[in-house]
């Protein structure tokens, strides 16, 4: 399984765009800010490239949930549910519904999401490619 997330829509508050798994849309994602390649803890979302995910256990959340390693300078970098990036210390939260600086249903897509992910990582390796669209708005 691939994952892609396709980012599109930049501003001071957040960093949104679009989930995919093996091409296939699935939903949309929120983040920090895009702090034009600056990589600081809690306050940017992290730099574009290809990362490997797992599944393991999160004392923040206290059960497992999808972690994406090896990203400079970072760790504990999750995806999981939230609305906005104020809500994130640097992971990427999906949800159903967007609007600016906004996911809703992020319970929902997650619970998508959770079960794919787990089912995948029993047959093989899964990896997370975050890439900045070209056009910045």
């Amino acid at each position: 399984m691939d994952l892609k997330v396709i980012r599109n829509k930049f501003d001071d508050v957040s960093t949104e765009g679009d989930f995919y798994i093996d091409n296939e849309y699935l939903c949309h994602t929120i983040e920090r800010p895009y702090q034009n390649g600056a990589n600081t803890v809690g306050q940017s979302s992290i730099l574009p490239g290809v990362y490997p995910v797992i599944i393991d256990f999160s004392p923040h959340f206290n059960r497992p949930m999808p972690h994406v390693l090896n990203v400079p300078g970072r760790s504990e970098i999750r995806i999981h549910p939230a609305n906005m990036a104020s809500q994130l210390e640097g992971c990427i939260a999906l949800g159903v519904t967007e609007s600016k600086d906004f996911i809703g249903e992020s319970q929902i897509a997650f619970n998508k999401f959770f079960p794919l992910l787990e089912a995948a990582l029993k047959s093989g390796s899964v990896n997370i490619e975050i890439v900045n669209q070209l056009d910045k708005t």
